[in-house]
């Protein structure tokens, strides 16, 4: 069996026959790269458990128990509870504190690797760009340079929202900031533009249509990477580039 990122999220959801489970456990059990996407996403999952449930409309609780009774309803009926699920699952996928939060975990998840655990390494944003693109994800214009902190490389990611993140490394001697394409809208309000998850300050904003994340440990080189970060946007697509969240 070669790498197959998609087995292994199989394998952690318990959602594969026994036969390729055997097969993919026996891959992972040898393969440190599948091994580390598999202990990372069960971490993930772990962690996304413990989050407190959205607070849900009034009134919705009795609605759905009344929609679960045993009845012979029409099959569009019969759906309404699924959807109302998937509408509140939806909802907290773009809430800006999960995501926050996501972001938060997998910048120190792979600032503890030495060394990093870059699939592509470069400090070419044209390089970095064009692997992604590759893959089917389309960047926004990214530095060289920021704030002193040079590229480094890049990777997918997986967060606890179930997507897959653009992740792009930036470090210093002694600084290390992670720039987050984020694959799915966010919900922003102004209060969590900026904000503290798990020790961390996560700054959330909007480039070309594409809502980034710029992760680090101190508020004042998270806020310094954003400035140059903005001031490199404005230059190269125009101030209207730079869209209120």
């Amino acid at each position: 069996m070669k790498c197959d990122p998609e087995k292994v999220t199989a394998l952690v959801d318990d959602a594969l026959d026994a036969a390729e489970r055997v097969v993919v456990e026996a891959h992972v059990a040898a393969c440190p790269a599948c091994a580390e996407q598999a202990d990372a996403e069960r971490t993930l999952r772990a962690r996304l458990r413990e989050l407190p449930a959205p607070e849900l409309p009034p009134g919705f609780e009795p609605r759905a128990q009344r929609a679960l009774r045993p009845r012979r309803l029409p099959l569009v009926a019969a759906l309404l509870p699924l959807a109302a699920m998937l509408v509140v699952a939806l909802w907290a996928r773009g809430a800006a504190p999960l995501v926050s939060l996501a972001l938060a975990l997998d910048h120190d998840k792979c600032f503890s690797h030495d060394p990093l655990p870059a699939k592509v390494w470069s400090d070419d944003p044209s390089v970095i760009a064009a692997w992604f693109e590759e893959r089917g994800s389309r960047l926004p214009v990214m530095p060289r340079t920021a704030a002193g902190l040079e590229l480094v490389g890049a990777r997918y990611c997986p967060l606890i929202t179930l997507a897959r993140a653009p992740h792009l490394y930036y470090a210093s001697d002694e600084q290390q900031v992670s720039l987050f394409v984020v694959p799915h809208g966010v919900r922003v309000p102004p209060s969590l533009r900026g904000a503290a998850m798990r020790g961390r300050v996560v700054s959330l904003l909007r480039v070309a249509g594409t809502t980034v994340g710029i992760v680090g440990a101190r508020e004042e080189d998270v806020a310094a990477f954003r400035r140059s970060f903005e001031q490199m946007v404005a230059q190269r697509l125009g101030p209207e580039a730079l869209e209120p969240l």
